[in-house]
């Protein structure tokens, strides 16, 4: 039951393109909508990664972002 409760409150995962890279072990990354944050991990300036509770978890495709309104 504790594992269903948790996964109920998993963070979305984000694709987001870094922008800068810091000598703390972060890089600073922002969303198609200019959300920016820093994340804990490791990436190249413009590449795309892959985001879930502050921590990158890989790199992400770079595909065209579409949004269609219903």
């Amino acid at each position: 039951m504790l594992k269903q409760l948790q996964s109920a409150f998993v963070l979305p995962r984000q694709i987001m393109l870094v922008s800068a890279v810091n000598a703390d072990g972060t890089v600073t990354a922002s969303s198609s909508s200019g959300h920016t944050i820093r994340a804990i991990g490791s990436a190249s300036v413009g590449e795309h990664i892959y985001v879930q509770d502050g921590r990158v978890l890989g790199t992400a495709p770079d595909l065209p972002f579409v949004e269609i309104e219903i």
